[in-house]
């Protein structure tokens, strides 16, 4: 069971990135494609299953989802939102950690900027 642990953590992580990409670029997906990717992650169908709802071969679905998939990481190479919100998120998590170190004055700041972003503080 070696490779079965890690190709599940693959396919894991796979399926994790391809939500944050749509969570972050859907609205610039077709709603074709919107439709085939949300089929895929939040309904869990198969190719053929989503094939047939929406009026096509398994491999049409299969190309859509792929074309989906790869717009996706396309936007995010020349935008890179999801990679500037994790960024931001480590960064947010250290500053958390070591707010007992931090300057009052530096947290009062901090905390202004989430408030005007409509974040808890």
């Amino acid at each position: 069971m070696k490779d079965g642990g890690a190709g599940f953590d693959m396919v894991l992580f796979e399926r994790v990135r391809f939500g944050e990409l749509l969570d972050a670029y859907a609205d610039i997906l077709t709603q074709k494609q919107r439709a085939v990717c949300a089929a895929l992650l939040t309904e869990d169908l198969t190719m053929t299953e989503i094939g047939a709802t929406m009026g096509m071969t398994r491999q049409g679905a299969y190309d859509l989802a792929k074309r989906s998939r790869d717009r996706l990481e396309d936007i995010e190479r020349h935008l890179g939102l999801v990679k500037l919100k994790k960024s931001y998120d480590a960064l947010l998590a250290a500053i958390r950690d070591e707010e007992a170190a931090l300057p009052t004055r530096f947290m009062e700041k901090i905390a202004a900027l989430r408030k005007e972003d409509g974040e808890d503080v």
